[in-house]
Formats: C-alpha cells, sequence, structure tokens
C-alpha cells in the first residue's frame, strides 16, 4: 500500500512539472532555475523528456560554455526517487550542487519504472538520457557515473550491456547483489514486477544476467570504482553488496576503494562532494 501511494505521489508531481512546462509555452529544456537551497548558486536547473516520455533532468555549473567540451556526470537515482527529491532533499541536493559548481553537468533520468532494479528497460533509458543530453548540450565524449542505493545496479547493469561506458564510477551504498535485496529485505514485488515474474521459482530464469555479484567481474575491472557504504546500513547490507563485489573486482585486476561511512541507509555521510570531485578531477587530469 505504501508503495502505491508513494507511487502515485510521483506519477502526479510528474504530470505537475509537465504541465508547469506546457503552461509556459516553452521546451522543458528551455526552462532555467536554480535547484538549491542555497540562493546564491548560480547553476542551472534544466528539463527535458525523452522518446518514451520519460522526465530527465540536467544540472549545468555557471560556467558552462557551449562551445567548450564540459565533463559530465550521469546520477543513477536509488528506489523511487524522483528529480524534486533529488534537486530539493538534503543531503542530495547541496551534494548535486557542490559536484556542478565544480564544474560538472549532471544528468539523470526518473526511468519509466522507478523501481526498476536495473532492468533491461532501465538500460535502455540511460542509453536514451546521454543520447538526448549530447544532443543539447556540450559534453566530453564519455560521461563519470554515480550510482546510488538502487541506482548502483541501474549503473552496473547499463555497463555490462554496454549503453554505459564511463570513465569512473561512484556508489553511494550501491546495491550490487540483485539476489540479496530479493531474499532479505522485502523487495520481492518491485522486484518481481521489474522482471516480469510471480513466483519465487521464476526468478532465476527472469533475472538472469541481471545481477552484478555473478557478472565477470573482468566487466568492471578497467573502471576506477570508488564506493561510499556503512557496515550499519540495514538496507543494503555492505557485507553481501560493496564489500564481495569490489573484493572480486580487485583480484580480476581492478581498482575499487571503499570508504568506510557511518549510520544507516541514506546517512549524510555517504555524500562526500569534496571526495568524488577530487577523485573525478583526478581521472580527468590522469594523476594517480
Amino acid at each position: 500500500m505504501i508503495a502505491a501511494v508513494h507511487e502515485n505521489q510521483v506519477r502526479l508531481r510528474r504530470y505537475v512539472l509537465i504541465a508547469l512546462c506546457s503552461a509556459l509555452f516553452i521546451g522543458c529544456a528551455q526552462v532555467n532555475f536554480t535547484a538549491s537551497p542555497d540562493p546564491n548558486s548560480r547553476n542551472r536547473f534544466l528539463e527535458q523528456i525523452d522518446m518514451n516520455g520519460v522526465l530527465t533532468w540536467a544540472v549545468l555549473p555557471a560556467s558552462y560554455n557551449s562551445h567548450n567540451p564540459t565533463p559530465w556526470i550521469v546520477y543513477n537515482h536509488g528506489f523511487g526517487q524522483t528529480i524534486i527529491s533529488i534537486v530539493t532533499d538534503p543531503p542530495h541536493s547541496a551534494f548535486v550542487q557542490s559536484l556542478a559548481t565544480a564544474g560538472f553537468v549532471i544528468v539523470a533520468s526518473e526511468y519509466r519504472n522507478p523501481y526498476c532494479w536495473g532492468n533491461t528497460e532501465c538500460a535502455e533509458d540511460i542509453a536514451n538520457l546521454q543520447s538526448l543530453w549530447r544532443s543539447k548540450l556540450n559534453l566530453s565524449p564519455a560521461p563519470f557515473v554515480i550510482g546510488e542505493s538502487m541506482g548502483g545496479i541501474v549503473a552496473w547493469n547499463a555497463i555490462s550491456r554496454g549503453t554505459l561506458k564511463p570513465l569512473a564510477v561512484i556508489g553511494i551504498y550501491p546495491v550490487c547483489n540483485l539476489a540479496d535485496m530479493y531474499t532479505n529485505n522485502g523487495f520481492v514485488p518491485t522486484i518481481q514486477s521489474a522482471y516480469g515474474f510471480s513466483t519465487p521459482s521464476g526468478y532465476l530464469a527472469a533475472t538472469h544476467g541481471f545481477d552484478p555479484m555473478i557478472d565477470p567481474p573482468s566487466i568492471f575491472a578497467g573502471i576506477p570504482i570508488q564506493i561510499w557504504a556503512s557496515y550499519s546500513d540495514r538496507l543494503v547490507v555492505r557485507s553481501r553488496n560493496a564489500d564481495p563485489f569490489a573484493k572480486a573486482i580487485n583480484a580480476a585486476g581492478g581498482s575499487v576503494t571503499i570508504h568506510t561511512t557511518q549510520g544507516d541507509h541514506g546517512d549524510p555521510s555517504n555524500f562526500d562532494a569534496a571526495a568524488v570531485i577530487s577523485f573525478f578531477s583526478s581521472v580527468l587530469t590522469g594523476a594517480p
């Protein structure tokens, strides 16, 4: 019941945003406003509907110049998150605005299904997101990626399917183990819906090839990865997600660093903008 109410709220907010754009008689991609609690922020917020009617957004730094390619970040959001929650709620708002202020464009999709769990449709949404904003903005050839919570498995599965080819990836308490989320955290209805099966016996066939934990770790070994996760997180359990995932990739010759945070799922300590900016900047410059 709670999930159904939340989904209706998400849809209502989406329709309100679209209606506002229509009422202004201009394309949403041309609507600029500061989406930050900080009234001094000069970053710009843009919205655009993709080819499948999915709401997407971009935050542009004040320094953005259409004549120069700008480094950019694909933000893969968590379970049920929306544009409204990310750009207005702490700690997400300050985190995203800090990344933009540092000179990065941030783009994101709400996905056709906000509870997609990294399915094929969601990988296509991420492909559409990139195509859309590449056509609107002057962006560097490859993006950086952030995967938060369920957005972790969205990112890993898009990478494994070749629809996302990042320079580097940040995981914020990322889901890396679909089977664990299905059997341990009460997400059975939404995972079944996302993958189109209705009984536990259908799980293996329906989700085959969509669990990063059993993907060949070599898929991710060539990508610099840093993860923020807490051992107190009771929703995405680090010992069954980030830890074994990182261990397998590092054993395959990859480079995954985990930063230990505090508190439960969503704790502000996971949103370390300064460290993320430093990491992405070092990748851009080739610094060790």
